[in-house]
């Protein structure tokens, strides 16, 4: 458990806001104290939120935490279960948006599969979605030094990971 402290200078935050941000990240929230601020120029709120995960955390969960909320308030990312990937699998916000990219891109193509059970594969695949963003990161290095070695390692692991890796003939 853990709380979320929000600190609002304005009009007061709407739950409806914040509740579905909070639920795609795949956190429970379990209870929330707001706090009007008195005697200040503009109306400023502190909204205090207690949080359960059920699962395991990465080590550094408050800061991929706090940078996806973040992202999704200003506008720089989407609400949505990719964010789950966040804290179930240790990936940054962006590293989410490239497989959310990716799933979208599948959808276009005809891919049966609906966005969510392509998220909750992920999510129920850490290992293999942890490969799948790095593959992405060694071939696409902005510094353009593309590793095929490790690409193909990376790729073996991925297919051995599925179950469907055999050695070539």
């Amino acid at each position: 458990e853990a709380r979320l402290k929000i600190f609002r200078v304005g009009t007061p935050l709407s739950l409806s806001e914040v509740l579905p941000m909070l639920s795609a990240m795949g956190v429970e929230v379990v209870d929330e104290r707001p706090y009007g601020l008195e005697e200040l120029p503009r109306p400023s709120y502190i909204y205090d939120f207690g949080l359960r995960y059920a699962g395991g955390l990465p080590l550094n969960a408050r800061d991929l935490f706090q940078d996806t909320i973040l992202a999704v308030w200003d506008g720089r990312n989407e609400s949505d279960g990719f964010n789950a990937l966040v804290l179930g699998v240790g990936l940054t916000w962006r590293q989410a948006l490239l497989l959310r990219a990716y799933a979208r891109h599948m959808r276009q193509g005809g891919t049966p599969f609906a966005q969510d059970y392509i998220e909750d594969a992920l999510r129920n695949n850490v290992d293999i979605t942890r490969h799948l963003v790095a593959l992405f990161e060694a071939r696409f290095d902005p510094d353009g030094r593309g590793d095929s070695a490790k690409e193909e390692l990376i790729q073996k692991r991925i297919l051995s990971l599925a179950g469907r890796y055999s050695k070539p003939s």
